[in-house]
């Protein structure tokens, strides 16, 4: 078992290492490669969860594969005004309720629900569930953002 741990945790850097240097063969923008990014994190971490042996490598390879897609697909819809509507409805909006904003440029309509406000530390959280219509297809997302120590921006952890 603990060579099959070994060889897992190898395999995973090594999908990581391939997934952060292809990834950085095409331009994208900051959003898109971050979201690429920690989905293939949170992913693979997910994967790792389940099963064992060449199942769990399995799993790790396919979390880390969908959790990259669907990072990109949120990285790429939020643009730097997208990103500051965000924030905006996040310092205003109370917990429960609902902003809404359409990006002219891109033509998508966002709704933001904050669900929580916390404190991590000395950081004001706040856990979200976001939907994003894209083309008249609803694309569903849940996050934390935590405001940053200058507390002007908000940061999505």
């Amino acid at each position: 078992m603990a060579r099959s741990l070994v060889s897992s945790s190898r395999l995973l850097c090594i999908v990581l290492v391939s997934l952060f240097t292809l990834g950085g063969c095409q331009t994208t923008s900051t959003g898109e490669g971050v979201g690429t990014g920690l989905g293939a994190l949170i992913g693979a971490g997910l994967g790792s969860q389940v099963g064992s042996g060449s199942g769990r490598t399995a799993a790790i390879l396919l979390g880390a594969g969908l959790g990259a897609w669907l990072g990109r697909e949120i990285g790429v819809r939020l643009t730097r005004d997208d990103q500051r509507a965000m924030s905006n409805a996040l310092d205003r909006t109370p917990d429960g309720e609902s902003e809404r904003w359409r990006n002219p440029e891109t033509g998508h309509d966002f709704t933001l629900t904050p669900q929580r406000t916390y404190e991590r530390g000395e950081q004001q959280c706040r856990e979200f569930e976001m939907v994003v219509l894209v083309d008249g297809d609803p694309r569903n997302t849940t996050g934390t953002a935590c405001r940053r120590p200058d507390e002007q921006a908000w940061t999505t952890v």
